[in-house]
């Protein structure tokens, strides 16, 4: 059957919020023509595994009735602790071969067996010893396919499963074609983990999974403070309401702390990455994801870690139309987009 090049629906499943996004590609530009999102029930999804597929199912379909998405074909994303990857250095071959290449190492490098995941190779840009080194990626077979089911039982088929990493440096490198030259490291921080890509000469070089996220921050609130989880997502992104007993600066307080920690895990990362790749470095640092709207925490990040830090703006050359969204709406969008728009720059023929 001839699909086109239609793109897919992209379908960020988060474990706090569920994001749609379709993107359509004319004369060489891109077109939002869909963006919507829906919060889905705490513990849905735990560490990447979905916990309750009944809450996933339902969130799934009404997210699509509500924007009247109609769409027959999607490209979902995953992440978590499900997820492994290596670097690993594979033979020169050609594509045909290239798959029975990375099953031999698979089979050396993954404490599964063959047979029970999904696996995937991401060629650098390096070379060593005439062998191509490349990011082995790993995903047991129940896990995808409880992301699949789920999807599909609400309607639209699952056409690409990627991971978030490569989402984000698809809508990375639509938007900063002027950092292709320079390694820089983007920062997804979501609800239960921070996605750290590190791109370099405009190829994926590097990425782990730190499984921190902003709900240790929101649970540290929650402990210190003596408040519900839903008020403390509220002061961590700095809503205060009249009357509030809760005062700004004990909360800055508290966040700070919690965000301290988190970027000593992500510089722990930085150094990994520095210490194998000694010729190589970070030298800005994007970020994105929906901790990055607290103040208190991007502050922190910025004074942490030296390198600069700036936020990634997914639509930032991305034709937003206003009946699509406002320009508030983008604004304020932004920083929980960036997975869904870069699934939704997979097409239909790439699948």
């Amino acid at each position: 059957m001839f699909f086109g090049n239609k793109q897919l629906l992209g379908l960020d499943l988060g474990s706090y919020l569920i994001k749609a996004a379709r993107i359509q590609k004319k004369r060489g530009k891109y077109y939002l023509k869909k963006f919507g999102f829906i919060p889905i029930p705490l513990n849905t999804v735990v560490d990447g595994s979905i916990m309750n597929t009944y809450e996933m199912n339902d969130a799934i379909k009404t997210l699509l009735a509500r924007e009247r998405l109609k769409d027959k074909y999607c490209s979902i994303g995953i992440a978590g602790h499900g997820i492994i990857n290596r670097t690993i250095n594979v033979p020169k071959v050609g594509a045909e071969e290239f798959y029975n290449a990375l099953k031999v190492e698979a089979e050396t490098h993954i404490p599964h067996d063959i047979k029970e995941i999904f696996f995937d190779g991401l060629k650098t840009d390096i070379v060593e010893d005439g062998r191509d080194r490349v990011i082995l990626i790993a995903a047991r077979k129940d896990l995808v396919g409880d992301f699949i089911q789920v999807v599909s039982d609400a309607g639209v088929k699952p056409m690409s499963v990627e991971i978030d990493a490569t989402a984000i440096a698809n809508i990375f490198e639509v938007n900063y074609p002027e950092e292709k030259d320079t390694t820089v490291a983007i920062l997804n921080i979501g609800a239960s983990k921070i996605n750290v890509v590190i791109i370099s000469n405009g190829s994926v070089r590097f990425f782990r999974d730190v499984l921190t996220g902003g709900n240790y921050i929101t649970e540290e609130i929650t402990r210190r403070l003596k408040v519900s989880f839903q008020q403390a997502e509220s002061l961590k992104a700095g809503s205060h309401t009249t009357g509030d007993s809760i005062l700004p600066n004990q909360v800055e307080e508290v966040v700070a702390d919690v965000a301290k920690n988190m970027v000593a895990d992500v510089s722990r990362v930085f150094d990994y990455y520095t210490n194998t790749n000694p010729e190589d470095g970070v030298k800005k640092v994007f970020i994105t994801g929906g901790t990055t709207r607290s103040h208190t925490f991007t502050q922190t990040l910025s004074s942490s870690l030296d390198i600069p830090v700036e936020k990634l703006n997914p639509f930032k050359e991305i034709i937003v139309p206003g009946q699509v969204l406002s320009r508030e709406e983008v604004e304020d969008f932004s920083h929980i987009a960036s997975v869904s728009l870069g699934l939704a720059l997979r097409r239909v023929d790439e699948a």
